[in-house]
C-alpha cells in the first residue's frame, strides 16, 4: 500500500525530496525558503485535498490543477490591411507613410 501525501511530506528530508510532491500538488516551491516552510506549505495543500477526499498520490489525476497554458494557442494578431510599401533591395514590407513613399528604393505593393 502506498503512503499518503501527508506521510510523504513528513518523511521528506531535503528540498529535492519536496519537488515531486510539489509537482503532484501543483504547488510552486521557492528553494530560498527553509525546509520547514516548504513542508508547511505542502502540508497545507495536502490537507486541503484530504478534506476533498484525496489522500494518496494515485488519486490525483495528472491534469488536475490549474489551466494548462502550454496547450493554448496564442491569439492571432490582425494583419495590416492598409497601403503597403516594399523595399526593392531586401524585400521587406512596411506600412505606407508619406516619408517612406518619397524614397526611390520603396515601391507600393
Amino acid at each position: 500500500m502506498s503512503k499518503t501525501l501527508i506521510e510523504q511530506i513528513e518523511e521528506a528530508v531535503t528540498k529535492e525530496d519536496f519537488e515531486p510532491i510539489a509537482e503532484q500538488l501543483n504547488v510552486e516551491i521557492n528553494k530560498r525558503q527553509g525546509v520547514e516552510t516548504i513542508r508547511a506549505e505542502l502540508l497545507e495543500a495536502a490537507e486541503t485535498l484530504a478534506e476533498q477526499g484525496v489522500t494518496s498520490s494515485e488519486e490525483l489525476s495528472p491534469d488536475a490543477g490549474d489551466y494548462d497554458l502550454e496547450n493554448v494557442p496564442a491569439p492571432e494578431k490582425p494583419k495590416y490591411k492598409g497601403r503597403k510599401l516594399k523595399h526593392i533591395k531586401n524585400g521587406r514590407i512596411f506600412p505606407w507613410t508619406a516619408a517612406l513613399a518619397k524614397n526611390r528604393y520603396m515601391q507600393e505593393v
